[in-house]
C-alpha cells in the first residue's frame, strides 16, 4: 500500500515497503490485546505469550481471506463462493483456536479455569467473531486499494478514450480545411489568376501551423488569431468582390492559450452558409475579442440556400460545426456557451469560453 505517494527518501521508501507494513500491523495488534487482556491482572508477559500462541492461525486466516479468496473469487465478481469460503476459513480457524484454548492456553496458562467443550457450537461461534477483529483492518485496506486500483484504471480508460476522441476531432479539421482552399487554389489556377502564387504561399505557411504548432493541448492565442486571419485571406481572394467581408478584433491576446483549431470551423461554416448558391453580395461579420479571461466570439452571415434546401435547411451547421460543439464538451465542460440562431436570411454563432493562462 502507497502512503507516500509522491514522496521519495529513505522514510518514504521505509513506509511503503510492503513487508514493514505487515510486519507493523502484527507487531501492534499482538502489543495491543497483550496490553488489552494484561489489564486485568497486570501480568502483561502472561497475555503476550498467549497472543503469540494464537498468532499463527490469525496470520494464515488473514493472508488465505485478502490473498486467495479476495483475488479470486471477490474480485472476480463470484460473491457467493467468496462467501461460502470465507465463512469455512472463518470456522476452520475458530475450531483450531477452540483447540489450542482448551489443550494448550488454558492448561498453561489458566488451569483454574473450567474448560467448555471444544466444539461447543455458542463457543466456536464467539471464536469466530473474535477472529473478525484481526481481519477487520486487512479486508478493509485491500477493499479499499482494489477500488482505488479500478477508479484509477477507468479514469486512465476514459483519459485515453478522451485524448483518442479529441484527436480525431482536431485531425478532422485539417482536411476539411485542406480540401476548401485546395478548392479555393483550383479555380484560381483554372483562371490563370497571379494570385494562385499568394495562396500556395499562405497554403503553406497554414499547414505548417497545423502540422507543427498544434500537437499540444494548448496553443497561444495570437497564433490562433494569426491563423484565422490567414484563412480569411485565402477565402477573400476565392470570392473577391463577390463577398463583403467584415473581420474586428479586440481585447488582450497575449499570455491566454486556447485549444488549437477550436475557431477556425465556425469561420469555415459562415462561409459555407453565406457563399453557397450565392445571388448577389454575400456577406459575413466576425468580432473576436478578449474580456477579462472570456473569449468572445461573434460569427454573423448571410444564408443563401437553393431551392431544395430552402425547403429542408439544414440545422446542424454541417459536420464542421458537429465536430467543434463537441470538442468544446470535452474541452471546456462547465466553462463555455455556445449560442447559434438562425433567422431566414442570417446565420448567427457565439461563442464564449473561459481561456487559461500562458505558463511562459
Amino acid at each position: 500500500m502507497q502512503v507516500f505517494a509522491a514522496k521519495k527518501g529513505v522514510l518514504a521508501g521505509i513506509v511503503n515497503n510492503r513487508w514493514f507494513q505487515h510486519l507493523t500491523y502484527w507487531l501492534v495488534f499482538v502489543l495491543f490485546f497483550a496490553f488489552t487482556w494484561g489489564s486485568y491482572d497486570q501480568n502483561y508477559g502472561k497475555t503476550l505469550l498467549v497472543e503469540l500462541i494464537n498468532l499463527p492461525v490469525k496470520v494464515v486466516l488473514v493472508y488465505v481471506v485478502i490473498y486467495f479468496l479476495f483475488p479470486n473469487f471477490l474480485f472476480k465478481g463470484e460473491v457467493w463462493g467468496f462467501t461460502v469460503l470465507f465463512l469455512f476459513f472463518l470456522f476452520f480457524a475458530a475450531i483450531i483456536q477452540r483447540l489450542s484454548d482448551n489443550y494448550l492456553i488454558i492448561d498453561s496458562f489458566f488451569p483454574d479455569w473450567e474448560k467448555a467443550p471444544t466444539l461447543s457450537v455458542v463457543q466456536v461461534v464467539r471464536s469466530a467473531i473474535n477472529l473478525g477483529a484481526v481481519l477487520a483492518i486487512p479486508m478493509t485496506i485491500k477493499v479499499m486499494e482494489y477500488l482505488s486500483q479500478v477508479w484509477q484504471h477507468e479514469q486512465l480508460m476514459a483519459r485515453d478514450k478522451l485524448e483518442a476522441e479529441l484527436a480525431f476531432l482536431k485531425n478532422q479539421v485539417q482536411p476539411h480545411f485542406l480540401f476548401n482552399t485546395l478548392n479555393s487554389l483550383y479555380s484560381l489556377i483554372l483562371k490563370k489568376s497571379d494570385q494562385s502564387l499568394s495562396v500556395i504561399l499562405k497554403l503553406s505557411g497554414l499547414l505548417r501551423y497545423m502540422l507543427y504548432e498544434t500537437n499540444g493541448a494548448q496553443v497561444e492565442l495570437h497564433n490562433e488569431i494569426e491563423c484565422v486571419r490567414s484563412y480569411l485571406e485565402l477565402e477573400k481572394i476565392r470570392y473577391g468582390d463577390r463577398l463583403d467581408l467584415s473581420f474586428n478584433t479586440w481585447g488582450e491576446w497575449k499570455g491566454k492559450t486556447i485549444a488549437p483549431l477550436l475557431i477556425l470551423p465556425f469561420i469555415e461554416n459562415s462561409f459555407k452558409h453565406s457563399t453557397r448558391s450565392v445571388n448577389g453580395k454575400a456577406w459575413i461579420t466576425i468580432e473576436l475579442g478578449v474580456r477579462n479571461r472570456d473569449l468572445i466570439l461573434k460569427v454573423e452571415n448571410s444564408v443563401s440556400f437553393d431551392r431544395l434546401e430552402a425547403a429542408e435547411p439544414s440545422v446542424s451547421g454541417g459536420i464542421g460545426l458537429k465536430n467543434v460543439h463537441r470538442r468544446l464538451s470535452l474541452l471546456y465542460p462547465n466553462s463555455y456557451d455556445l449560442k447559434i440562431e438562425r433567422t431566414i436570411d442570417s446565420y448567427l454563432v457565439i461563442v464564449k469560453l473561459e481561456l487559461k493562462e500562458s505558463r511562459q
